[in-house]
C-alpha cells in the first residue's frame, strides 16, 4: 500500500501534471465552499516580482497579504516573526556564527525605516562572511543599498517614517537572495543544458508542490531563465482555461460517484473524510480519480492553508508567474485539454481499484508515510540529486499501473521531439523548458531521448 500510496504523489508532483492546480481551484473551493470569501490582497505592483521570490522562503506567512495591515506600519509583533525566520533563513547556508547573539531594540511605538534597515544588516553582522560580501566596515545604509536591497537615494529614503509590513518584507527578501548568490548557495534543482549549432535548451525538473528547502534556486538558474527568448512548459496553468480539466474530473449527466462505485467504496471513502476533518459528501460531484488525486493532495497537509502555500511555490507556478511578470513569451510543449484526456481515459474500473488502495492506506496511517517520501524528494531535488530523484521515484511504483503508463513513455517520446524541433530551428535560439522531473531523471526518457538523436545534453553543476 506504502508504494501505491506514494505512486500517486510521484506521478502528479514529479511528472508535472495539474492535480493541484485544479485541485486549489476547483474542488478545495467546494471544500470551503461555507467559509467566508478570502479578501483580495493588499500588495503593490512594484512589489510583486519580489514578493514572487519571498513568499516562498518561508519568512512570512501568506496571510499577511490578506489581514488589512500589510500596507501599514509594521508591528512588534510581524517585526520580531520576520526578522527571526529571516535570520533561520541565512542560517541554513551554513556560514559560521559569531558567538555574540543578535540584538533587537524594538520600540513597539514606532519602528521606522532606519531601524528596519539597520536591523536587516545585522542579520548579516552576526556571521563571519567570506570576503565576497564585501562588508568591512561599510555604513549600514550604503552597505545594503551598493547591493540593491535598498532601492532609492539618499534624500529618498526618508528612514524616519514608519517602515510598512511590505517594505520590511521586500528588504528581508532582497537580503536572502543578496545572501544566498553571495555565497553562491541555493537549490540546484534537476538541471541540464542542451545545445545544437546556435540553439540553446535549459532544461529544468519541475516539482509541482514546493517547500522553502527549495528557494532561493541558485542564480544560474534565475540567469538562465531571464537569458532565455521564452518559456516552455507541459501545460499553462496560469493563464490557461481550467475549465476543461474540472469539467473531466466532475459528472455531468446529474450523477454522483455514489452511482459509480460499490458500496463499500463509497461508505470507505466517508470514514476517510471524517479522519482527516473534510466534509462529508465534499467530492460527490467528482470522478475517482480526481477523488484520488485531491486526497492525496490534503493528506500531506493539517490545513488547506499549508497545501495553497505548496502550490504556489511549485517550481512550474513560480516560473510561469516569472514569465508573466517579465512578458516573456509562455509556450505549451502539450496543453490542458491533453493532459485532462490522460487523466480521464483511465477506465471506471481501474479508477476505483486506484481510489481503494489510497483510502485503505489514509485509514491506517493517514499518509504520513507517503508525506515523509515526497518531503524526502524535494530535498533530494533541492539538493540536485537526479539519481536519488529517480531512484525515490522508481521505487515508489512510477512505472507501474495503468495511469502511469500513460503519464510516462509515450508522452516522453512526444516531448523530445517537440524540444528537437527547437535544437533544429534556423537562427540562434535559447528556450527555457520546464516539465516534470521523471521526464527527465528516469532512464530513456526524455534526457536519454536527445542524446540518442545526438544533442549536447550536458547536466548543470
Amino acid at each position: 500500500m506504502k508504494g501505491n500510496l506514494w505512486s500517486k504523489w510521484s506521478r502528479m508532483a514529479a511528472t508535472g501534471l495539474l492535480g493541484v492546480t485544479v485541485m486549489l481551484g476547483g474542488t478545495a473551493l467546494t471544500v470551503k465552499a461555507e467559509q467566508p470569501a478570502v479578501p483580495t490582497p493588499s500588495i503593490s505592483a512594484w512589489s510583486v516580482p519580489t514578493l514572487n521570490e519571498g513568499e516562498k522562503y518561508g519568512i512570512y506567512p501568506l496571510n499577511w497579504y490578506y489581514d488589512g495591515s500589510f500596507q501599514q506600519p509594521i508591528d512588534a509583533a510581524k517585526f520580531k516573526s520576520l526578522i527571526e525566520a529571516t535570520a533561520a533563513k541565512l542560517d541554513q547556508i551554513g556560514l559560521k556564527k559569531k558567538e555574540a547573539p543578535l540584538s533587537l531594540s524594538i520600540d513597539s511605538a514606532s519602528i521606522t525605516r532606519d531601524t528596519v534597515t539597520r536591523s536587516i544588516y545585522g542579520l548579516l553582522t552576526q556571521y563571519e562572511l567570506p570576503a565576497a560580501f564585501g562588508t568591512g566596515d561599510a555604513d549600514p545604509i550604503a552597505y545594503l543599498q551598493r547591493n540593491g536591497i535598498v532601492e532609492g537615494t539618499g534624500e529618498g529614503l526618508e528612514l524616519d517614517q514608519p517602515c510598512t509590513v511590505e517594505q520590511a518584507v521586500v528588504l528581508a527578501t532582497r537580503l536572502v537572495e543578496f545572501s544566498y548568490d553571495t555565497a553562491e548557495e541555493g537549490a540546484k534543482g534537476v538541471f541540464w543544458k542542451v545545445t545544437n549549432n546556435k540553439n540553446t535548451l535549459y532544461l529544468l525538473g519541475s516539482v509541482h508542490l514546493g517547500i522553502p528547502e527549495m528557494y532561493p534556486l541558485e542564480k544560474k538558474i534565475r540567469d538562465a531563465f531571464d537569458t532565455s527568448d521564452d518559456l516552455w512548459v507541459e501545460a499553462d496553468t496560469l493563464t490557461g482555461d481550467m475549465t476543461v480539466f474540472t469539467n473531466q474530473m466532475m459528472y455531468d449527466d446529474g450523477t454522483t460517484i455514489k452511482d459509480h462505485v460499490s458500496k463499500e467504496t463509497y461508505e470507505k471513502l466517508q470514514q476517510v473524510l471524517k479522519k482527516i476533518g473534510i466534509p462529508e459528501q465534499a467530492f460527490d460531484g467528482f470522478k475517482p480519480f480526481a477523488v484520488s488525486t485531491n486526497l492525496s493532495t490534503f493528506t500531506l497537509f493539517e490545513k488547506l492553508e499549508q497545501a495553497e502555500a505548496a502550490a504556489a511555490s511549485g517550481i512550474d507556478h513560480y516560473f510561469l508567474v516569472k514569465a508573466l511578470l517579465s512578458n516573456k513569451p509562455i509556450y505549451e510543449l502539450e496543453s490542458i485539454q491533453f493532459q485532462a484526456d490522460v487523466f480521464a481515459s483511465l477506465t471506471p474500473e481501474a479508477q476505483e481499484k486506484d481510489l481503494n488502495t489510497l483510502l485503505d492506506t489514509l485509514l491506517v496511517d493517514g499518509g504520513k508515510e507517503s508525506a515523509a517520501s515526497f518531503k524526502q524528494l524535494q530535498l533530494d531535488w533541492a539538493d540536485g540529486d537526479a539519481k536519488a530523484v529517480a531512484d525515490g521515484l522508481i521505487r515508489g511504483g512510477l512505472m507501474e499501473g495503468e495511469l502511469n503508463k500513460k503519464l510516462i513513455g509515450e508522452r516522453d517520446k512526444k516531448m523530445a521531439e517537440k524540444l528537437a524541433g527547437l535544437l533544429e530551428q534556423d537562427g540562434e535560439h535559447t528556450s527555457f523548458v520546464i516539465v516534470g522531473s521523471a521526464h527527465y531523471v528516469v532512464k530513456d526518457m526524455v534526457i536519454d531521448q536527445l542524446k540518442a538523436k545526438g544533442y549536447d545534453v550536458q547536466p548543470v553543476q
